[in-house]
């Protein structure tokens, strides 16, 4: 029933990744072999991401025996593939959990290395303007956003 439910969605994972369908297509069915075996010792409650886990360490496995990592263009059929991330939940679950840890620092952050970071970060103004706006000098624009960055790359780091 699992199969019939995640194959699809495990095998494109693996050929966006590889570009190759003969690849993709052995590790999706050593993918299944191996939830099938896990999951005769142990109850899996959430099956697909540990499918994409597994998809994942089995291409990592594959790149490293082989050493080479595929260049090849995708035909321009398989094109559409690329575009449509419906089926990607992990990667919308990390993003959406990576943004809310840097939204959290920031509201952790003193209100001018928020406001500093804010500006030239998110604004993208230079150090020059952030400090006229902000009526400081440069040196202390450049100080407040090491600051500010160092303390979130803390925090989100200290998240995973």
């Amino acid at each position: 029933m699992l199969y019939a439910e995640y194959t699809r969605k495990i095998h494109r994972y693996l050929l966006l990744r590889t570009g190759d369908g003969e690849l993709a297509a052995d590790l999706t069915q050593e993918c299944f072999a191996r939830l099938l075996a896990h999951s005769r010792r142990a109850t899996i409650e959430r099956p697909l991401p540990y499918l994409y886990t597994l998809a994942g360490r089995l291409l990592t496995d594959h790149r490293r025996r082989h050493e080479t990592w595929r260049t090849d263009t995708l035909a321009p059929e398989q094109w559409d593939d690329l575009l449509d991330d419906r089926d990607r939940p992990d990667l919308l679950y990390e993003s959406r959990r990576r943004m809310d840890a840097v939204a959290a620092a920031l509201e952790r952050l003193p209100q001018r290395s928020r406001r500093v970071f804010e500006l030239c970060r998110i604004e993208g103004h230079t150090h020059g303007e952030a400090a006229r706006v902000l009526r400081l000098s440069t040196s202390s624009i450049q100080k407040h956003l090491a600051l500010a960055m160092r303390y979130i790359l803390d925090q989100t780091r200290a998240d995973e």
